[in-house]
């Protein structure tokens, strides 16, 4: 390659099918990107695609319809220690702290609609035998939304594989695939 060649680019087109990506063309020119980190919390009232992967972990995505905000989190586990740098990596953390920014940023709980992605068996027993813990997770976000009276709309969650998911936070829309 000279100095005024272009480095080769992907071209998913060139692919056979089943290895083509399937979310390719989900996100637009309208949306900002943001890759939510496991363990981390992302909301706005401005239009982004939060996109990130889950396995046993579990992603819940808050959307207020009225006002147009949306967020997520990622958590890995179901509880822990409330303080720390890396608090938000448990449900019991994650959950109380999207709703606040949520909250924080003008959505009002009445108009607010989940989405819940993730919690697929991993093999990793967490407590007695019937118990994984991606069930676990789950189990965390869906009685948090109860609590709340936060509606969930739409789930895709167990199974035994991970999800790649994108969530727009301007119009609540949602799409996930399995790894």
């Amino acid at each position: 390659m000279n100095s005024h060649s272009k480095p080769p680019q992907f071209n998913p087109a060139v692919l056979p099918m089943e290895f083509r990506p399937r979310m390719a063309y989900v996100s637009d020119e309208n949306h900002t990107k943001h890759y939510l980190i496991p363990g981390k919390i992302f909301a706005s009232a401005q239009p982004f695609a939060i996109s990130t992967i889950v396995g046993s972990g579990v992603a819940v995505c808050l959307w207020d319809s009225v006002h147009r905000i949306g967020g997520a989190n990622h958590f890995m586990l179901p509880e822990g220690p409330e303080h720390g740098d890396n608090a938000a990596r448990y449900a019991n953390v994650a959950n109380p702290a999207l709703l606040q920014r949520m909250l924080e940023l003008g959505a009002e709980r009445k108009n607010l609609e989940a989405k819940v992605f993730g919690g697929s068996v991993s093999g990793i027993n967490f407590g007695g035998e019937g118990e994984r813990l991606g069930e676990r997770n789950v189990q965390a976000a869906e009685h948090f939304l109860r609590m709340n009276g936060i509606r969930i709309g739409h789930n895709e969650i167990g199974g035994t594989h991970g999800r790649k998911l994108v969530f727009q936070t301007d119009d609540g829309k949602a799409w996930s695939e399995e790894l």
